[in-house]
């Protein structure tokens, strides 16, 4: 089994431009840093996210996209977008399906997405990404489900980021810290200065670092794709 920091490609799905900065941009920036190659996928068009009565949803989509291409720059990682409706509703077995179809054609070693399970977790766009891409990287190596010209692709597990139950934390340094902060700040339809969400997951990241012995860290949960279905220990 390929330790999952040592891997040699990665691929992170996004709910929304800017939830994969939020919940592991350090760790994408650090492993692009490190010379792996990663695809970050954006699942919806993000043009629901804005209180601006004034700001049409075509505007701010394309907005978006050109932040989150933007922020992807900054990580050094490849940017792909599916462009599907912020806010739903989404397919699952749509999702599911277009999810595999990404697998197979990047061949990650390791993915992440956003905990499905996470407690209290209100918004259905992350239930559904998360959800979806699981069942996905569970699938996406069976040689018999939806064969296509890429053929089946095995991942060997998931990383978890806004994790229920975290069991992996990464020290970043303080170069990765500030590509996290530059590739959120381009995020300016999403965030002010002084934001108290950003402000709230700054201090959660602190906390994370000190547990890990260091300034700053993101948590994940990690498990192995063999744990994805029959319930099993944490992949580590």
């Amino acid at each position: 089994m390929l330790e999952w920091h040592a891997a040699s490609r990665y691929l992170a799905f996004s709910p929304h431009p800017d939830d994969a900065e939020l919940g592991c941009g350090g760790t994408l920036h650090q492993l692009a840093r490190r010379g792996a190659d990663v695809l970050l996928t954006v699942v919806t068009d993000g043009r629901l996210g804005t209180r601006d009565p004034t700001l049409s949803p075509e505007t701010l989509a394309s907005l978006r996209k050109e932040e989150a291409s933007r922020a992807a720059a900054i990580l050094g990682v490849e940017l792909e977008m599916f462009g599907l409706p912020d806010g739903g509703p989404l397919n699952h077995y749509d999702l599911r399906d277009r999810a595999v179809r990404s697998i197979r054609a990047w061949r990650p070693d390791y993915i992440f997405v956003c905990d499905p399970w996470l407690r209290y977790e209100a918004h259905s766009d992350h239930r559904a990404v998360g959800l979806a891409v699981s069942e996905a990287a569970l699938l996406s190596g069976l040689v018999h489900y939806a064969p296509g010209d890429r053929g089946p692709w095995a991942v060997q597990g998931v990383l978890f980021y806004f994790p229920q139950d975290a069991d992996v934390l990464i020290p970043l340094s303080r170069r990765d810290q500030a590509a996290r902060r530059e590739a959120i700040a381009c995020h300016r339809s999403q965030f002010g200065a002084g934001d108290p969400y950003l402000t709230r997951l700054d201090e959660q990241i602190r906390r994370q670092g000190a547990a890990a012995g260091c300034d700053a860290a993101e948590a994940f949960h990690l498990r192995l794709r063999t744990d994805l279905h029959i319930p099993g220990p944490a992949g580590f």
